[in-house]
């Protein structure tokens, strides 16, 4: 008989270690199946195999949607279900920047990065930014274990936070359909405002150890013909390429995309001040000569004719 157990998990803080450890004293010797959620969480980065490893369980089943898991000795089964699925096609008259803005951060769970990343716009970029964050903390317990975690990763963003923290909600249109279980809706309100920005700036839902797992949220932009920035875990945009999508290293530094969470927080940070810099005629050109690449990224989805097979590099 085999017996399952269901990590509940961020990508680096395990909410039932306690109950996962009872467990595993309680089915030695059993077969034991395991998933996590969210779905692609790095179990080696949670300590989950140093704790079968420690109890000598052998016959184990790893139930997972990162194509990066692996382990030498435990079975790994893929889920097959979370590749991006076809939607109809967009209006064309989505695709266009009236300039209004360069920014859309549009934002749910209070993340430490989304926390950084928002607070950072809204003090500094306010005026050429777009903010969505439906977060209400007020509720959401996750916002202090977050809000411990951004201290390590970087102290200038603590006071941004803090500031933005007490004005959560900040809803552009009220209700939001964002955090619905099937992930974006197309038809909310909140698509309307990609006419108004140039960039997306994403913080995905996993942002360390070895996983990939691309969800609505980087695709959104890629439908709207947008381009992004992506805060996710180490090499994402490798992994995004693998699959076949383009990505904007030739208008824009894109190495934030190898660093650890801390520095790449930094230089996302970074990056945004820097395309602040540049004039809205600069932006407007540099938008321009990217058509190439948001179509392809735009037509792959279309088309459905994206690579699944992904390639550790690390």
């Amino acid at each position: 008989m085999t017996v399952s157990f269901q990590i509940l998990a961020t990508s680096d803080k395990f909410w039932n270690k306690d109950e996962f450890v009872r467990f595993l004293f309680a089915n030695q010797g059993l077969p034991i199946e395991i998933t996590v959620a969210p779905e692609a969480v790095s179990m080696k980065t949670l300590g989950v195999y140093r704790l079968l490893e420690s109890m000598e369980h052998k016959n184990v089943t790893v139930i997972t949607a990162n194509p990066l898991e692996s382990h030498p000795y435990y079975h790994i089964k893929f889920l097959e279900n979370h590749w991006p699925k076809k939607i109809e096609s967009i209006d064309n008259s989505m695709h266009s920047w009236d300039q209004t803005h360069v920014f859309y951060a549009l934002f749910g769970r209070p993340t430490a990065a989304r926390l950084a990343i928002a607070g950072h716009l809204r003090r500094y970029h306010g005026r050429k930014s777009l903010i969505h964050f439906s977060a209400n903390t007020g509720v959401d317990d996750l916002v202090h274990f977050e809000f411990d975690k951004l201290l390590s990763y970087r102290i200038e963003s603590v006071k941004d936070a803090s500031v933005l923290i007490d004005d959560l909600p900040l809803l552009l249109s009220s209700p939001d359909r964002y955090t619905d279980s099937e992930g974006y809706d197309f038809s909310d309100p909140l698509t309307n405002y990609y006419k108004n920005i140039l960039v997306d700036v994403v913080v995905e839902s996993h942002v360390s150890g070895e996983t990939f797992y691309a969800t609505e949220k980087t695709f959104r932009p890629m439908w709207m013909k947008k381009p992004f920035i992506v805060f996710a875990s180490r090499n994402y945009l490798e992994y995004l390429r693998q699959m076949g999508f383009k990505t904007f290293w030739n208008f824009w530094n894109e190495d934030y995309d190898g660093f650890d969470t801390k520095d790449r927080l930094q230089s996302t940070l970074k990056l945004i001040d820097d395309l602040v810099k540049k004039s809205k005629s600069e932006l407007y050109h540099m938008y321009q000569d990217m058509q190439s690449i948001l179509d392809h990224n735009y037509n792959l989805l279309l088309d459905q004719k994206y690579s699944t097979e992904i390639v550790n590099i690390v």
